[in-house]
C-alpha cells in the first residue's frame, strides 16, 4: 500500500512539472508573460492609483512624423525650408507637433540621407 502511494505521489509530481512546462511554453507561443506561481497563491499586492493619461488627438494608424515631413518636402521638391516653417505648416493639421520633435526628426531623417540640409534649411534629395 505504502509502494502505491508513493508511486502515485512521484506520478502526480511528473504529471505537475510537465503541465507546468506546457503553460510556459503555451503562453510564450501566445505572447503572455509566464507565471511563475499558480495564480491560487499569489497576492495581490496593492497598487497606488494611477492618473489616466490624456487622450492622443492623433489617430494611432496616422503616418508617423518622419514620413509626413518628408512627403511635405518632397511635394515641393527643389524648395528649402526651416524648422520653424515645417513645424508650423504640420502643426495646421496636427496639434501634437512641436518644433523641438520636428528638429529632431529633421537631424535623423538627414542623417538617414532621406533629407538634405543646406545652411540649416532642409529640402527633399
Amino acid at each position: 500500500m505504502a509502494d502505491a502511494m508513493m508511486m502515485l505521489r512521484q506520478e502526480i509530481g511528473r504529471l505537475e512539472q510537465e503541465l507546468a512546462k506546457r503553460r510556459t511554453a503555451l503562453s510564450l507561443l501566445t505572447g503572455a508573460r509566464a507565471a511563475t506561481k499558480s495564480a491560487a497563491t499569489k497576492k495581490a499586492a496593492p497598487r497606488p492609483p494611477v492618473a489616466p493619461r490624456a487622450a492622443k488627438t492623433v489617430a494611432a494608424a496616422g503616418p508617423s512624423l518622419a514620413k509626413r515631413i518628408v512627403a511635405y518636402l518632397t511635394t515641393n521638391k527643389g524648395k528649402l525650408y526651416s524648422p520653424v516653417q515645417v513645424t508650423e505648416t504640420l502643426a495646421k493639421t496636427d496639434n501634437t507637433v512641436t518644433r523641438e520633435n520636428v528638429q529632431r526628426r529633421l537631424g535623423e531623417l538627414v542623417t538617414a540621407k532621406k533629407l538634405k540640409r543646406v545652411e540649416g534649411q532642409y529640402g527633399a534629395v
